[in-house]
């Protein structure tokens, strides 16, 4: 095989990728003007070029300001959305293992979303408060 096939193939594997990290964001997009009414805002966003290409985010939020009780709700209703059904349900995990614990001083919560091929979801407390959401 030469090195003009395996780059062509290269080019090939980068578009499929590229069209599958492309839905994953326009769900994510989609998913952000939920993540804003529960009182989260995007604190980082990056861009990784490569094979897989990737977009990760963070977002931020109080984590008192968080209504967990809407949780089952929103998940409910916005079943067809797939990437914020598993951010939601990896956020209410996350209470839920906090709740667990008892107060630990943790004043704030971030979300860690990596978008891939392979989508990987992280949340976290932390001890001081986000930032508020700009109005």
């Amino acid at each position: 095989m030469g090195f003009a096939s395996v780059m062509g193939k290269v080019q090939d594997l980068t578009g499929s990728a590229s069209d599958a990290v492309s839905k994953v964001l326009d769900d994510f997009n989609s998913a952000l003007p939920t993540f804003r009414a529960l009182g989260f805002n995007v604190r980082d966003l990056h861009v990784s070029v490569g094979v897989p290409p990737e977009v990760s985010a963070k977002l931020t939020a109080a984590a008192a300001d968080v209504d967990v009780s809407a949780l089952d709700d929103l998940i409910k209703k916005k079943s067809e959305q797939k990437t914020l059904v598993a951010i939601l349900k990896a956020l209410q995990t996350a209470y839920n293992v906090r709740d667990q614990l008892g107060d630990l001083g943790l004043k704030g919560v971030e979300i860690d979303v990596v978008l891939g091929l392979l989508p990987k979801i992280s949340v976290g407390f932390v001890k001081s408060e986000a930032p508020p959401v700009p109005a």
